[in-house]
């Protein structure tokens, strides 16, 4: 796949092009990318995927987390098949971009666009003011074809972005997987943090999410973690910890059956079940005796042999 980050770089001939934040690359934007596919394949032409960033909202001043950073996103858009990611820079001045000036400047004479495809929702151009019956009266009149990709529903639910950060809000991580159909992951490198797990008796490795992050709900769950030795199971307490207050918000992991030096290395989170919310503990010592019963719920609910399908979805 190849990247690019500024539309004025791109020049091609023909392309079936999709738009979109994609944020936390959920069903519904998954069934949009694999109808963009089928089509490219059909007409022959490279598929095109043109992301943003920052996040349009974030711009505008929204303090709204952010599911899948740029990194898993561009990742996420490879496996799925495109042929190209567009990451256009969104800045006031490209936001003022008129609708009409965006089909006409930025998909049909920078991109070669001949087939579009978005969601039902996609809204473009200055304020706003493009929607999907103005992106379908454009491009008809320029002989380009478009298909509006109706919403991906769980039960009477619309799968959408906002639905998955309110589960993790939550602490649902389930079935903020559900809708993802994959786990939540937190990616990370680890780094020193105040050693205080090891005399516990629980050493972990630390992480520090960015702020601007979507997380879960404070807590201790069961993980599953990618390490550059392999996969393994464990625990991780995600918080401000209040038993020792002062600290910056982590993400602590107590890895099962691994005594390996960490520091440095990049790990892979997947969140797979909420075991308890965060709280404040008396002393160190009613802190131990809960993390030891954290560790025996998590291999309970390993030893049920259903985890496997947790981390498939």
């Amino acid at each position: 796949m190849k990247i690019y980050f500024d539309y004025k770089k791109i020049s091609l001939d023909g392309s079936v092009v999709t738009l979109g934040n994609f944020d936390g690359f959920h069903l519904g934007h998954q069934r949009i990318l694999r109808d963009t596919v089928a089509k490219s394949n059909t007409l022959g032409l490279p598929s095109l995927v043109m992301t943003f960033h920052p996040h349009p909202r974030r711009l505008f001043g929204a303090d709204l987390p952010i599911i899948t950073s740029l990194g898993q996103k561009l990742s996420l858009l490879k496996k799925a098949g495109a042929s190209i990611a567009l990451v256009q820079p969104f800045t006031k001045a490209f936001a003022a971009t008129p609708p009409e000036s965006f089909i006409q400047d930025i998909l049909v004479t920078a991109l070669g666009c001949r087939h579009v495809v978005v969601g039902y929702d996609y809204s473009f151009g200055r304020a706003g003011a493009g929607d999907t019956s103005l992106i379908q009266q454009l491009t008809a009149s320029l002989g380009i074809g478009c298909d509006i990709i109706p919403p991906v529903r769980c039960g009477e639910e619309v799968i959408s972005s906002s639905a998955i950060r309110r589960y993790l809000a939550a602490g649902n991580v389930e079935m903020a997987a559900k809708y993802m159909g994959r786990p939540f992951v937190v990616r990370g490198r680890v780094a020193s943090g105040a050693g205080r797990g090891k005399s516990l008796g629980f050493p972990t490795a630390n992480l520090y999410p960015a702020s601007s992050a979507a997380l879960p709900a404070f807590g201790v769950y069961l993980v599953s973690v990618s390490t550059p030795r392999g996969r393994y199971w464990g625990v991780a307490n995600l918080g401000s910890h209040p038993t020792f207050p002062g600290g910056k918000i982590s993400l602590e992991v107590f890895l099962f059956e691994f005594e390996e030096d960490l520091y440095g290395s990049m790990l892979a989170v997947s969140f797979l079940r909420l075991l308890r919310t965060e709280r404040k503990f008396p002393d160190a010592s009613s802190l131990r005796r809960q993390q030891q019963q954290d560790v025996k719920l998590a291999k309970t609910l390993l030893a049920r042999g259903n985890m496997l399908r947790l981390e498939r979805i």
